[in-house]
């Protein structure tokens, strides 16, 4: 099962995002999909980033919905993410730039702390790399990779190949290592933070 919660517009949507998928609006995000006609299978949050003429428009055209107290010891995402734990894929679109940085390093909280997320949106995607059965994802230009302990990679097929090198959470070594032909990623020990992006 798969389910995506869509955060923020700074994501073109297309159908093979949603397709046989749960589909949450968190927050705002639920008024960015009744703007693109996305058929929303739940909206939730606090809806404190929205105006009451936009709460009633959400609460009148949503098949369920879910208002959250404002007063909260959590994000409206982590609500959402939550309320779908037990799904084997939790895509979350949206939510990476913003005027609000601090979100974006609370979602990047949940990617560590939940195995099965991914945040995503129009230049970039970020993932967590538990094993050695990652498969690296097409149409990217660059990967950066940042270590949340110790972490022992291979990289071929970048500008920058690795051989066995050992990644501490406090290096940038592998920060915009741009991918060449035929990626590949070996983790032998470890678990690092990987973000894909287009931009130069």
């Amino acid at each position: 099962m798969r389910a995506v919660l869509i955060i923020g517009n700074n994501y073109k949507l297309n159908n093979d995002d949603l397709k046989n998928s749960y589909i949450i609006g968190v927050d705002k995000g639920a008024l960015y999909c009744l703007h693109n006609n996305i058929k929303m299978d739940l909206a939730v949050g606090d809806f404190d980033s929205v105006s009451k003429e936009e709460f009633e428009i959400i609460n009148n055209n949503s098949k369920k919905i879910i208002k959250l107290n404002c007063i909260k010891d959590t994000s409206d995402t982590n609500s959402a993410i939550k309320l779908v734990i037990d799904y084997d894929e939790i895509h979350i679109l949206g939510g990476i730039k913003g005027k609000r940085i601090e979100h974006l390093f609370s979602n990047i909280i949940d990617l560590i702390n939940y195995p099965n997320l991914s945040l995503r949106d129009e230049d970039s995607l970020i993932e967590v790399i538990r094993d050695n059965n990652y498969k690296i994802k097409n149409g990217y230009k660059f990967i950066s990779l940042f270590a949340l302990e110790d972490s022992i990679i291979s990289l071929n097929g970048f500008k920058y190949n690795l051989n066995k090198y050992l990644l501490k959470p406090n290096d940038s070594l592998c920060l915009s290592n741009e991918i060449i032909d035929n990626p590949k990623i070996d983790l032998e020990k470890g678990k690092v933070i990987i973000i894909y992006s287009h931009a130069d």
